[in-house]
């Protein structure tokens, strides 16, 4: 059981880079906390959707049992401009740095603070249940070693990676961004083999 689902996708055809993220929230849970759906919709609008830049193509989503929204969209990256340069995969040397665009946003999220022990405790054991994937096409990054976010000490958070045929898949655990201050939630570094 999850209460937030988020998948980011990075493929590379035709020369452009098509970029697809959905941030979904369970209804059921929402319900469970008596949390009014289109109120938590409008300040999430208000929050993470409005503040995005033009060229994102934004859809709501709306079943039975989620609710939240998708984006998407093409870069030509000989044309890019500076602005959607920021979301595009880089290499740096032995390394490729992925743009991770909710990172900032995901670890300004509250903390635990204001909870009793026991609630805390519950918190904690739903928010250890979600997961954001991110799928990167392997035209794009053929190989990986190994993927972190670089920490502010001297610690890294190692991301956990799967080979998805194609694509890599890397799973992070929504917990992780309540440690705001120890990590650079920006992007995700991934080395490749050899």
């Amino acid at each position: 059981m999850s209460c937030v689902d988020y998948i980011q996708s990075i493929s590379y055809k035709g020369g452009k880079y098509h970029l697809y993220y959905k941030v979904t929230f369970s209804k059921i849970l929402m319900e469970l906390a008596e949390e009014d759906v289109d109120d938590f919709m409008k300040d999430f609008n208000e929050e993470f959707v409005e503040p995005m830049p033009e060229f994102f193509s934004a859809n709501p989503v709306n079943t039975e049992l989620e609710v939240g929204v998708e984006f998407s969209f093409d870069i030509d990256p000989k044309k890019a401009t500076e602005e959607e340069k920021e979301v595009l995969p880089k290499k740096a040397g032995n390394k490729y740095l992925i743009p991770f665009s909710f990172g900032n946003e995901l670890s300004q999220a509250d903390d635990f603070d204001s909870l009793d022990a026991e609630s805390e405790s519950i918190a904690m054991a739903m928010m250890s249940t979600a997961k954001f994937r991110i799928l990167i096409a392997k035209n794009i990054i053929p190989t990986v070693e190994t993927a972190y976010f670089k920490g502010t000490g001297k610690k890294d958070f190692s991301i956990p990676f799967f080979d998805f045929g194609d694509s890599y898949c890397l799973e992070i655990p929504y917990i992780v961004f309540f440690e705001r201050t120890m990590y650079n939630f920006n992007e995700i570094v991934i080395i490749p083999h050899g």
